[in-house]
């Protein structure tokens, strides 16, 4: 059932994400944005999942469909977040090189010809 399903997300996500949420202040706060996150694509997919008619979704969708729905939602969060995280990591890096550079060519004086 949905709901059995549904109460189990916030464990399973805080456990798939661990590997990447820093120990942190702000660690609770970034964990329940990836929990809501993989709820908001769960739930997309079931929703896409069902035929166009009026199908409820305990008339269509079996708990095992649900679960590899909700393991794909985890999935697809956690790559997502990766792949934000390392272009974060990528603009930081770039703009300390970019600020480094910049105050090394202020520190050096000026030589007039």
């Amino acid at each position: 059932m949905k709901s059995d399903i549904e109460k189990t997300i916030d464990d399973r996500v805080a456990v798939a994400f661990a590997d990447i949420i820093p120990e942190t202040s702000t660690k609770q706060l970034i964990l329940k944005g990836a929990q809501d996150m993989v709820r908001v694509v769960w739930i997309g997919k079931i929703y896409a999942h069902l035929p166009k008619d009026k199908t409820t979704v305990p008339e269509y969708c079996l708990d095992a469909e649900l679960e590899q729905l909700l393991n794909e939602a985890i999935e697809e969060c956690h790559d997502r977040v990766c792949f934000l995280a390392e272009q974060a990591k990528k603009s930081l890096s770039d703009a300390i090189e970019n600020f480094d550079k910049t105050t090394r060519s202020k520190a050096r004086p000026q030589t007039k010809s």
